[in-house]
């Protein structure tokens, strides 16, 4: 299926062609690829896998509102609607002091979030990592350079997970390099923190991670990962159409191109499969009739080999000759340049905004390097120390978009009722979506018959109440979007108590 879009960008997710083998449920959830070798930017220790704990407490009984709460009519009478016939849905409202106004039944039910998660990645960020965190990325060598302008060392690209990172910052970093006089390398250039290990969860779709919202995290990230692929339709419908990249990301990757061309004004209907550290990149689906240079939005497969290639490029278009002779190690080296991203909540911001993948990814890593543990575990146990008793929970990404993950609308909003009243509570809630005539601040997830909300509604009389409202099961052709304003409107509504 085509992603699915809302006000925040692209969420969503294709139906697979990939069968996940059960047993990969117990893999690893790590996601990048070199976090190892590059941790000593940002921490001590390389991580290792640990795998999940079940959760500490089962059957959690679900918090009740006082009997007769006019929520509970206004639930039930909404939730009637025959767009809902078959779903499964939850909604949960926490007063002020994070008591329950109203739970329906399947509050207390774990339910897919898709990019609602991002919330429990960004709200942990703020306090794990501070406001101040910023992701580094460096370029050095592990040897002297001489008077000529002779490196006698290799020169090092080391990222740091920044996702922010682009090909701008690279050039100016090698045209600092080449203004400090630098002539020539004796030994090679290395892209550190870019080999081996998974740039994916084994939980995503072959039909997501090939695409530009589905782009793995690396180390090493450029462009953010992203790579425009664009065609020339043919002549009538069916015929094929053609690739005009004549170039990939890497100099040597191979296109299959299986693009037809489709109906006037059909859009994209592309697929775009790779791998991670792939070399091949294979296009099926169509582009319509009638629109030249039609552009699509894929993942670059290998961003390490990607900034490589243009870091060496750009260093010998300015006369930088690279010998790529082997060299002993050295343990003493030079620091040329270190490039900052911007601090966190510019960066949750975007997030936010676009629902970007990406960076929610790059944030989920950060804080298990910070912790030196499994990301997700790290996550958890911040949210049980504030008070969080999570029933259910599977906590596969920091994306949410592994369809396998799961958390009940009662900890989605326990979660976001602490984060509005922790230290940085007012600029999470600022980094949310606005809409309702300023009355709501929360962040949408949709994928295939899914569609959640999470956040902040603020009452007619005054008092802002926080709320989760998760759908799974819908049909497809549910507009649901209206359905859930209608119920907010209503909810905001309702007579104090």
């Amino acid at each position: 299926m085509r992603p699915i879009t809302d006000k925040g960008g692209r969420i969503g997710v294709r139906r697979s062609l990939f069968t996940v083998k059960a047993s990969s449920i117990f893999k690893s959830i790590l996601l990048f690829s070199g976090w190892g070798a590059a941790a000593w930017l940002l921490f001590s220790k390389p991580l290792e896998p640990v795998a999940l704990p079940a959760p500490k407490e089962r059957g959690t009984p679900m918090p009740r509102a006082a009997t007769g709460h006019p929520l509970e009519s206004t639930f039930l009478e909404w939730s009637a609607d025959p767009a809902l016939a078959g779903a499964l849905v939850g909604l949960c409202v926490f007063d002020e002091s994070g008591e329950p106004l109203f739970a329906s039944p399947l509050a207390a039910t774990a339910l897919c979030p898709a990019s609602a998660l991002k919330t429990v990645t960004t709200a942990a960020a703020f306090e794990l990592l501070g406001p101040e965190f910023t992701f580094g990325t460096m370029l050095s060598s592990d040897g002297p350079m001489s008077s000529a302008g002779v490196l006698d060392g290799h020169l090092d690209l080391t990222g740091g997970g920044d996702p922010t990172f682009s090909s701008r910052d690279l050039e100016a970093m090698a045209d600092g390099l080449v203004k400090a006089g630098l002539k020539q390398v004796n030994g090679k250039l290395r892209v550190k923190g870019g080999s081996g290990g998974k740039a994916v969860s084994d939980h995503w779709c072959w039909g997501d991670i090939g695409n530009a919202y589905g782009a793995g995290a690396y180390a090493m990230n450029i462009d953010r990962n992203r790579l425009a692929i664009h065609f020339q339709p043919g002549a009538h419908e069916g015929a094929p159409a053609t690739l005009l990249n004549r170039e990939g990301p890497t100099g040597d990757t191979r296109w299959v191109n299986h693009v037809l061309t489709g109906p006037p004004g059909s859009g994209d209907r592309v697929v775009v499969y790779s791998e991670p550290h792939g070399r091949t990149i294979t296009l099926r689906g169509s582009v319509p009739q009638g629109e030249s240079r039609f552009t699509v939005n894929g993942s670059i497969p290998d961003p390490p080999a990607r900034a490589g290639e243009l870091l060496q490029t750009r260093l010998e278009a300015a006369g930088v000759k690279f010998l790529g002779r082997e060299l002993p190690m050295r343990s003493e080296g030079l620091i040329f340049a270190n490039h900052t991203s911007p601090p966190l909540p510019e960066i949750v911001d975007h997030l936010h905004k676009v629902s970007d993948n990406l960076e929610a990814q790059c944030l989920f890593q950060a804080m298990g390097l910070e912790r030196k543990r499994d990301p997700a575990e790290a996550i958890r146990s911040h949210w049980e120390s504030r008070g969080v008793t999570f029933t259910g929970l599977r906590m596969i990404d920091g994306s949410g978009l592994a369809r396998a993950n799961m958390i009940r609308p009662l900890d989605l909003a326990k979660v976001n009722h602490l984060a509005r009243r922790g230290q940085h509570g007012e600029r999470f809630r600022q980094s949310l979506t606005s809409y309702l005539d300023g009355k709501v601040r929360s962040k949408l997830g949709a994928m295939s018959g899914v569609r959640t909300e999470v956040g902040f509604l603020t009452l007619d009389d005054g008092r802002e109440v926080t709320f989760a409202l998760m759908a799974n099961g819908l049909a497809l052709d549910v507009d649901f979007w209206p359905l859930r304003e209608k119920l907010l409107r209503e909810v905001a509504s309702q007579p104090g108590r």
